[in-house]
């Protein structure tokens, strides 16, 4: 072997050592990319998109390491989204209203989860009785799992719609867990409950008097996903694809709903013929920015938002 020759194989050999070293280096570097995200969420069926959208790695396809971070809604998570606890958290449409009422610059990047009276997830529950119709709940009190929000406000819609005055019934604030319990123990007349607890209550005896969001309007969308309008101005890319994720979920979810069934399934303690008997409402990735109205015109009217409340870009349309 000549010296040249000798040369040529040497550094054949060293293209050959470097590449082997630089390929786990890339590797790394590939891993080193991944934007980790905070998102705030209720562990609930509305809300299984997370899960799906983490199980079937669509947030890792999008290079996005999210913690889904467990609270007990709006009320904790807007505020976490405004400190920079959160980037991501889950609210109803009075959430994001009430914020912008104080000021805080909330928007939607996912508008996107709605009932229609074809499947509804939420009903108003009785286990009185006396109680017959919602004319009798006159007098009586009846919970909803928070104040003003959108629970509360198509509860008072219903009962006005039902001919009730509103005014002569006392709303209290129970959490959806605990509301079964109330009603055994009379602590209530009546709860506004949702899926699954809709489901529990049936099998515990509680009677359906109607169905106090879809019995007012039919679709109505009414929550998804909230960050803060700096935030995201400042990362739109990185919005996208986490939307994205959460697309690719949500059309998984309408092409086939037992996917849907069975990511709630592997997620929850919920028992499997409850969750099989449980409405699912419907997902949407593309509600158009109107559809926020309906709940600007009802919190108007419950004096959530004053005439000076900034409603522009509730719905980021940067996608």
């Amino acid at each position: 072997m000549t010296l040249r020759t000798m040369t040529r194989a040497i550094a054949l050999l060293v293209v050959v050592a470097v590449t082997r070293l630089v390929l786990p280096g890339a590797a790394c570097a590939e891993d080193a990319e991944m934007t980790k995200l905070r998102v705030g969420y209720i562990p609930v069926g509305i809300y299984s998109y997370f899960w799906r959208a983490r199980d079937a790695g669509y947030f890792k396809d999008a290079r996005l390491e999210v913690e889904l971070v467990p609270m007990a809604g709006g009320g904790q998570i807007i505020p976490a989204l405004q400190s920079g606890s959160l980037q991501f958290g889950i609210s109803d449409a009075l959430g994001v209203l009430n914020a912008r009422n104080g000021g805080i610059p909330a928007t939607y990047v996912s508008f996107n989860f709605s009932q229609s009276s074809d499947d509804p997830v939420h009903a108003v529950l009785t286990m009185d009785p006396a109680i017959k119709t919602a004319a009798d709940l006159k007098g009586k009190s009846v919970a909803t799992n928070l104040s003003y929000n959108t629970d509360w406000t198509m509860m008072r819609a219903w009962l006005r719609k039902q001919d009730v005055d509103v005014q002569s019934v006392t709303f209290r604030e129970i959490p959806f867990p605990d509301m079964l319990a109330a009603l055994r123990n009379n602590t209530v007349a009546a709860v506004g409950a949702t899926e699954p607890f809709i489901t529990f209550g049936k099998e515990q005896g509680a009677r359906v008097l109607g169905y106090y969001f879809t019995d007012v309007q039919s679709p109505v969308v009414l929550s998804g996903v909230v960050a803060m309008i700096p935030y995201v101005e400042k990362n739109k890319d990185l919005v996208k694809r986490f939307v994205g994720a959460i697309n690719r979920a949500i059309d998984d979810f309408n092409s086939d709903p037992s996917i849907a069934r069975k990511t709630i399934a592997a997620n929850t303690k919920i028992p499997p013929a409850v969750i099989e008997k449980m409405g699912l409402g419907k997902w949407q990735t593309n509600v158009p920015p109107e559809q926020i109205q309906f709940w600007v015109d009802a919190a108007k009217k419950e004096g959530v938002i004053s005439a000076t409340t900034d409603l522009k870009s509730l719905i980021w349309q940067d996608k």
